[in-house]
């Protein structure tokens, strides 16, 4: 993608602190694949499966003005660098040296998702699972957290080199000393996006109501965000604090967790 349109910082005698300027040229390179599959088709039972696998990479191949930070709270906790022949969504930070080093990425390695419908006479199944392998996040919240010592993980050892200082204190160590390793985790997960049961009442059932004018009724529930299994530590890692951006997805600041949502359903055919 060319004409990348970035926000540039103005000299201060001009009287504007920015210009938009046409000032770079973005490279995405990805693949998807997928397959379907029916591996039972009868009059009363049928299976029908799919698979999707996907992946994405970015590249800046251009910049005319300077690398700059965008979508964070700076180097001392993480924060996104735009620069060029690097990644569009590289997390930096500072190590414990100092040094601004690559600390993450927000691009997961790839993803995946697993659809299926599961139909016996007139009733039906389906249940869709995603799952993320890799990509990072920028996680904030359990900093706060360890301000008022509620982390989970606040007394236990690990994170210090040394093995002095619990994790909680580590962490508050790390955040006064501007050293922003110890908060760039990895988001992977999987998730039960969506599950459904579904019942057609036998037409038959349906003869004698309302003059024989209804054709179908349709019973059903479901569920949204059921199941969600990670190694993250938060409520979820499908988090973002800036939206949507591609630069900007995964700076994790107390944000609300995933909604979990029933429901039912009614479908009349007429």
């Amino acid at each position: 993608m060319e004409d990348l349109i970035l926000q540039a910082d103005n000299e201060p005698s001009s009287g504007y602190t920015f210009r938009w300027a046409n000032a770079g040229a973005l490279e995405n390179k990805g693949i998807e694949l997928g397959l379907n599959a029916t591996p039972f088709d009868s009059e009363n039972f049928s299976w029908n499966t799919s698979v999707s696998w996907f992946r994405n990479r970015s590249e800046i191949t251009e910049l005319t003005v300077n690398s700059f930070d965008t979508q964070g709270f700076g180097t001392g906790l993480g924060t996104f660098r735009i620069e060029e022949g690097k990644s569009a969504t590289q997390i930096v930070g500072n190590d414990t040296n100092g040094n601004v080093v690559v600390l993450g990425d927000a691009e997961p390695d790839f993803q995946m998702s697993f659809n299926n419908t599961v139909q016996y006479k007139g009733l039906s199944l389906s249940f869709l699972w995603h799952w993320k392998n890799g990509g990072d996040n920028v996680n904030l919240s359990r900093l706060l957290s360890d301000f008022g010592g509620t982390s989970a993980d606040y007394d236990e050892m690990g994170l210090d080199p040394s093995g002095q200082l619990s994790n909680g204190d580590y962490r508050i160590g790390s955040f006064l000393s501007g050293i922003a390793e110890p908060f760039v985790e990895d988001a992977s997960y999987l998730k039960l996006r969506e599950i459904g049961l579904y019942y057609n009442l036998p037409k038959k059932l349906l003869s004698g109501v309302v003059g024989g004018n209804i054709d179908s009724v349709k019973l059903g529930f479901s569920g949204h965000n059921i199941i969600n299994i990670f190694d993250y530590n938060s409520y979820d890692p499908e988090v973002s604090n800036f939206g949507s951006t591609a630069a900007g997805i995964g700076i994790e600041v107390a944000p609300f967790p995933s909604s979990r949502r029933y429901m039912f359903h009614v479908s009349v055919g007429f």
